[in-house]
């Protein structure tokens, strides 16, 4: 059995801890929480131990793997830990706030030989695994346009603790849209704000890629408004093909009737994605040899891609996209 350990004992780890009960080889040892009485009441809820440091849990031998749902600025420095003591890591998006730490991420995975991948749950929806083997089959004939957008009201003083809706919430979407549909040649964006009136992030985010193909794709972040219609647009992605048209909407599906600080937590397709992005993990590429569906490069290109986005909203015009190598950019942040 692998024994796995979780840092970070917010609303997320419940779909982590979902996740780990139900592989074939994964085994819970232990919780972290900056909050010893925390961790206390979650390791007796879910039959575990807790840990009064994050080196006391890097130090269990019993300890493999360390799955990372901590606050965004703890990501960086406890996945190096951890992997300096050997572990396995999965890390919750986004791995760290900057570029260069991701980038430091990386070749530490390398230097130490374990396998560092980020949590890109949203690719591991089963709707989403259908859409990726319907495009490469060409079933709906060659992707023309796709839209991937999410709309869901956040409160100033909720938006306050996160990032602007580019950097929190359309980050899923670019991970998705590579997923499916590549890696864009050209990108334009912009954002503005229109509730907010005391945080400087921006509030809806929208961005236009095109794609070596010549498919056409928007990317739409809106934390101004829900869209409470009866064929709503609250968390929808489309694929519109030569021969088909693919639509993936999780509103559309079951939705669980008990609270949640956040719509998407509702979503029954949502909770399914941890546990098969567990799977994935744990069964499939640590214990059966598997390749990582989603590396730490691909969490890079997300970070590249957010940052080419945010350069085009700021001087109002369209940049031509080449992805990074990695060996370049551990040159360029001085991880040679």
């Amino acid at each position: 059995m692998i024994g796995v350990a979780i840092s970070g004992l917010g609303e997320v780890s419940k779909n982590h801890y979902r996740g780990v009960k139900s592989t074939k080889y994964g085994r819970l040892v232990g919780v972290y929480s900056h909050s010893v009485k925390r961790a206390i009441e979650v390791a007796r809820e879910w039959g575990a131990k807790y840990y009064s440091s994050f080196n006391e849990l890097v130090e269990d031998p019993e300890v493999k793997v360390v799955i990372i749902c901590s606050s965004d600025e703890h990501h960086y420095p406890q996945a190096l830990r951890a992997m300096e003591g050997g572990k396995h890591v999965l890390v919750e998006k986004p791995l760290s706030l900057e570029m260069r730490e991701v980038v430091h991420m990386a070749k530490v995975s390398m230097e130490k030989g374990v396998i560092l991948m980020p949590v890109h749950n949203y690719i591991f929806r089963p709707k989403v695994q259908r859409a990726k083997a319907l495009i490469e089959s060409k079933e709906i004939g060659e992707p023309a346009y796709a839209l991937f957008i999410v709309t869901q009201r956040m409160e100033e003083g909720v938006a306050r603790r996160y990032h602007g809706a580019l950097f929190t919430q359309a980050y899923h979407s670019i991970y998705v849209s590579n997923y499916l549909l590549g890696i864009p040649i050209e990108i334009q964006a912009m954002w503005s704000r229109i509730t907010y009136r005391e945080i400087s992030s921006d509030e809806v985010f929208v961005a236009t890629l095109k794609y070596r193909n010549g498919a056409i794709a928007n990317i739409v972040a809106n934390w101004a408004a829900d869209d409470i219609s009866a064929t709503s647009w609250m968390w929808l992605d489309k694929i519109v093909g030569t021969k088909g048209v693919i639509t993936i909407s999780s509103f559309e599906d079951v939705i669980y009737s008990r609270e949640s600080s956040f719509m998407m937590g509702m979503a029954v397709d949502y909770r399914e994605s941890f546990v098969a992005l567990a799977r994935h993990f744990i069964d499939e590429v640590l214990v059966e040899g598997a390749t990582s569906v989603q590396t730490v490069y691909d969490a890079i290109l997300v970070h590249d891609i957010m940052d080419k986005m945010k350069e085009s909203a700021e001087l109002g015009k369209r940049i031509r996209y080449k992805p990074p190598k990695l060996e370049r950019l551990f040159k360029e942040y001085g991880f040679t």
